[in-house]
């Protein structure tokens, strides 16, 4: 039997070293690289003009994660104006504890729920149109945290005032600045997202509140600017804020 190789009947392939692969690369993932930083004497995000998104609206949404460093009564979101309008205002109580107020009417979660210097997410949930005792609703890490609803009110009020994150309008009196860390606010108008609350907290992870599969928030502020003074709204609205009095940025984020 012969040996030698017929290399007349050998394929070579046609891969070389030189071949160049092409495709469409995958989209980044969802990242939060930037928090703000509020020290409690005059720090706060502030919008210019009236924020008018939540007017005589019968449902709101709001989620925020937050991470205080003080167990010091505090305004977490404010609408209000000169002294005579409340349309809804978030408080970080010193007995840690979270109230949602509108108008003179309380929802709140039980003392002690909220632990200092870790973050947690609040989502605080509104509808007019359900039964007394189950219109407000506050969840603590995506847990119903509730322990007493009073909200009484058939719609919102009229806003006079602007939208204040960090403390509240000052012409009424205690400005109340938050003493800590606040990331990933967001509003939705006209929308009770309750029964979303999972897929809002996300295991403990902020995510891309414009596509997760819900409705758009209406005004969304991811602090990831990084420095500088304005906050860009990442929701519909095109609301934009103006951090005051020297609100810093933060490599401290919820993960």
């Amino acid at each position: 039997m012969s040996n030698t190789i017929d290399w007349g009947k050998i394929h070579y392939s046609s891969w070389s070293p030189e071949t160049n692969l092409t495709g469409t690369a995958s989209t980044p993932s969802f990242s939060n690289t930037y928090s703000t930083e509020y020290d409690g004497i005059d720090t706060e995000a502030v919008g210019s003009t009236i924020y008018s998104e939540l007017n005589g609206n019968t449902q709101m949404t709001f989620s925020i994660w937050i991470k205080p460093t003080s167990a010091t009564t505090s305004i977490i979101s404010s609408v209000e104006d000169n002294g005579s309008t409340e349309q809804f205002r978030i408080v970080f109580h010193s007995s840690r504890y979270i109230i949602f107020r509108t108008g003179t009417r309380d929802t709140r979660t039980a003392n002690g729920s909220i632990t200092l210097n870790v973050w947690s997410h609040i989502l605080v949930c509104l509808d007019y149109s359900l039964t007394s005792g189950s219109k407000g609703k506050i969840f603590i890490n995506g847990v119903d945290a509730t322990s007493s609803d009073a909200q009484n009110q058939t719609s919102l009020a009229t806003s006079g005032g602007a939208l204040y994150i960090g403390a509240r309008n000052i012409s009424l009196g205690s400005r109340l600045p938050f003493v800590g860390l606040l990331d990933e606010s967001a509003i939705w108008s006209n929308s009770d997202l309750r029964n979303d609350v999972t897929t809002l907290y996300n295991s403990g992870a902020p995510n891309d509140l414009n596509n997760n599969g819900l409705t758009a928030p209406t005004s969304w502020y991811r602090f990831e600017e990084g420095s500088g003074t304005t906050i860009a709204d990442s929701g519909t609205s095109s609301y934009n804020l103006t951090l005051d009095n020297t609100v810093t940025f933060s490599t401290d984020v919820p993960t």
